[in-house]
């Protein structure tokens, strides 16, 4: 298959090598491109533990002074590729969740404890779930510190506007539900939506999906849970399905 690859960097790149190993095409054009902001300080009080909702979060804290302090603490990632990520970066108690921020919150429920002290959020400036607020009902002190920013894209990347034009692309690969809301806005700046109809959707969520409304692509499809993982085993099983 021919497959579109929207991630930011690096993940564009990585996400494209694992679809040429299993023998598809990529194109790549990030719609978020990623900033991060390395943390200081802490804040006052003591740390049981802490969260982690996406793979820049742990980007973001390898580029932190406050890295050492926090590697002994246990982690909550949402899901296997942050899971790994913090693994690799040094932590050694890290608990993997369900995939999403919502489904994390009965594993720390289930593994932290309100009176032990604080749970840090390390996320970015917009967030698909209050975490924070969640927690709270439960008794937790939370606090949020945000570590990245992501900015929308401007314009498809020239290869990506070309192959969608000419019919060169079979699936597009979605991964959040502002991914969705960039992609249809950029389709229409460059006059590509009649072009893009026929492109499969590939989304990481159902909430992803539900992004694509105002667009109305002809297939749209989720993968089974949300993780990049699935959604590649996904983009694998439509290649074989299509296949005569």
């Amino acid at each position: 298959m021919r497959v579109l690859v929207t991630r930011p960097e690096p993940d564009a790149t990585a996400t494209s090598n694992r679809l040429a190993e299993a023998g598809h095409e990529a194109v790549c054009s990030p719609l978020m491109n990623i900033s991060f902001e390395p943390v200081e300080d802490l804040g006052p009080g003591l740390v049981q533990a802490i969260i982690v909702t996406s793979r820049n979060a742990v980007r973001a804290l390898a580029q932190s002074p406050v890295l050492p302090q926090l590697l002994e603490l246990p982690v909550f990632a949402v899901g296997p590729g942050t899971t790994h990520d913090a693994g690799e970066l040094g932590f050694h108690g890290v608990m993997k969740g369900t995939g999403t921020a919502a489904g994390l919150v009965d594993v720390i429920a289930a593994h932290a404890d309100p009176a032990g002290g604080r749970l840090i959020h390390f996320a970015g400036y917009k967030l698909a779930f209050d975490l924070e607020s969640a927690l709270r009902e439960k008794g937790f002190t939370v606090d949020t510190i945000r570590c990245y920013a992501a900015q929308r894209a401007e314009q498809l990347a020239e290869g990506a506007s070309e192959a969608l034009r000419k019919g060169h692309v079979d699936a597009v690969l979605l991964m959040s539900p502002e991914a969705s809301k960039t992609y249809t806005k950029l389709l229409k700046q460059a006059g590509l939506e009649a072009a893009a109809k026929s492109v499969a959707c590939v989304c990481i969520s159902k909430a992803t999906a539900e992004a694509l409304e105002e667009f109305g692509p002809e297939l749209v499809r989720v993968a089974d849970r949300p993780n990049s993982e699935e959604v590649l085993a996904l983009v694998n099983r439509m290649a074989e399905q299509s296949r005569p």
